[in-house]
């Protein structure tokens, strides 16, 4: 895995690794050939600086705050199902009905916490 970090780590200096292409050949085909090579560069850290910025789509901060929906009576455990998946899940109180959906408010272990999902 370490080796996978350096290799992904060097593609950030593409452009450094690409100066000697102005030794090997006349300025005017290196300039281009330069040119493209920095292109491509920026591109990359464009889409790497995008995907750095998205929001979290796994684990915990994925889940909270997400609708689910009830697939068996929850009182005041009961099963949800989130994104393709079955979770068990817990409520403080509240009763909720096969068919409603409902929000995950957090996680304790592997039992969703969860409560009315409101409309606002």
């Amino acid at each position: 895995m370490r080796e996978l970090e350096t290799v992904c780590h060097l593609v950030l200096f593409l452009p450094v690794f690409a100066l000697p292409v102005f030794w090997f050949f006349p300025f005017e085909t290196a300039l281009p050939a330069y040119l493209v090579i920095l292109g491509v560069s920026l591109f990359i850290y464009f889409k790497i600086f995008k995907a750095m910025r998205q929001q979290v789509l796994t684990g915990r901060e994925g889940i909270v705050g997400k609708k689910g929906l009830v697939i068996e009576d929850i009182d005041p455990e009961g099963k949800i199902q989130y994104a393709s998946e079955i979770w068990n899940a817990k409520t403080n109180g509240n009763r909720f009905s096969k068919g409603e959906h409902v929000r995950i408010c957090g996680i304790k272990r592997l039992m969703l916490q969860v409560e009315k999902l409101s409309n606002i």
